[in-house]
Order: structure tokens, then C-alpha cells, then sequence
């Protein structure tokens, strides 16, 4: 059987060469994950399923209707995670404009993110909670971009402000991000006063069973 549901592009960022794909359904409010079920793509969305048969690309807040299988994709760390049907193309129905979005179903205000307070929680410790989540739509405030160099690469995190609270050292996710900040020095830079964040918390890493609290994306 198929599904269909309309979502409202709120994240793609980067996994594993591929992307890591967020909405809310339009009708619901609700968070969806479209995952692929190929297991060699590790829960991600390969960029030839971000296309429209048209050829165009998938782009943020953007309104795609996509058909979803009914086998359930069962991650008790990332509820939201649903197999798409790879069969057909997804299509662009709509577009929203990021106020509209928030008019249209709030933030996800919560007390922490994630869970406690720290940038990561142990997998095992998620699997308790009878509530889980891990996709969540915040405003922050005073977001600064850190950058760390190792070796071959580089590392980007964020610094900021949540209901007055201070946060440090978050992964950063968004792709449009890393790459307006990788030809700036290691260290820590100014980015925004203000900005609307799409929060997304990682599978458990497989050196220290901790998932990640990640900016999947960076309104």
C-alpha cells in the first residue's frame, strides 16, 4: 500500500555524501523523515531522489508530495523516520515562506533540546523516554559558527542562546552554512542575532553509543 502525504521541506543536510532529509506534513503538522530503505544508504536520501520529474532540484520550503511505503521504519531513537517509495518521483505541489510555516503549526518549544542539556545523550538513555523525538523547529538567538581543523577536514559547530539558556559546541548539518564559513580560520565567528533552527538528533555514534544534537538547517 502507498501513502501519500504533502510535506513542507524544513531540512537537508549533510549525511554520509548523501542528504538527511526533514518536513512537516502540511494537513498534520507532524514531523516525517523521509529515509530510503536501501540499508547501504544508512537512513539517508540519495541526491537522485531529490529530483522532480522535471529534473529540478528539491529545494527548502518547498511543498513535495511524496509516496511513502507502509513498512515501518521502527528507529526508537528517531521516531519520525518513514521508508519513501523510490519509485516514483517526489513532485512539487506548493511553496511556503518560513512565517508561514511557523504561523501555521509554532515552534516546538521544549525546556531542553533533546532531552537534557548537554550537546549529546547516550543512545540507551533515549530509549526510556516514553515520548521521543528528534527533529524539533526553534528560534535561538546570538548563533555563533566555530570551526576546528582536523586535519583533511574541517569540523563546524554552533554556540547560541535557547530560552536564555546557553549552548555550546552543536553540530552544524547545513550544507549553504559550512560551506559560507570554510575558507574562514579555526576559531569562532559571529553568524546571527536571531534564527529559526531546524534541530535534528542523531542515530547512536558507533565509537561511544552518544547521539548528536545537531543544526540539521539554519533559517
Amino acid at each position: 500500500m502507498i501513502i501519500v502525504r504533502k510535506l513542507i521541506i524544513l531540512a537537508a543536510s549533510a549525511k554520509f555524501n548523501n542528504y538527511c532529509v526533514a518536513g512537516v506534513d502540511v494537513e498534520t503538522g507532524e514531523w516525517i523523515r523521509p529515509i530510503s530503505e536501501k540499508p547501504e544508504l544508512e537512513e539517508a536520501v540519495p541526491i537522485d531522489d531529490l529530483k522532480y520529474p522535471d529534473n529540478s532540484r528539491v529545494e527548502l520550503l518547498d511543498v513535495a508530495e511524496i509516496k511513502f511505503s507502509d513498512r515501518a521504519a521502527d528507529n526508537p531513537i528517531q521516531p519520525e523516520n518513514f521508508f519513501y517509495n523510490d519509485k516514483y518521483y517526489w513532485q512539487k505541489v506548493g511553496r511556503m515562506t518560513l512565517q508561514e510555516v511557523i504561523d501555521l503549526r509554532g515552534f516546538d518549544l521544549r525546556d531542553k533540546i533533546f532531552y537534557n542539556s548537554e550537546r549529546s545523550i547516550f543512545g540507551a538513555n533515549v530509549i526510556n523516554f516514553p515520548e521521543r523525538e528528534s527533529l524539533l523547529l526553534l528560534p535561538v538567538e546570538n548563533l555563533f559558527i566555530s570551526i576546528e581543523d582536523a586535519g583533511d577536514h574541517k569540523k563546524f559547530f554552533a554556540d547560541f542562546v535557547y530560552q536564555g539558556k546557553n549552548f555550546h559546541r552543536f553540530s552544524v548539518g547545513d550544507i549553504a552554512v559550512r560551506k559560507k564559513f570554510a575558507d574562514k580560520s579555526a576559531g569562532k565567528h559571529f553568524f546571527k542575532d536571531n534564527a529559526v533552527v531546524t534541530f535534528s538528533l542523531t542515530n547512536p555514534y558507533y565509537k561511544n553509543a552518544e547521539c548528536y544534537k545537531m543544526l540539521a538547517q539554519i533559517f
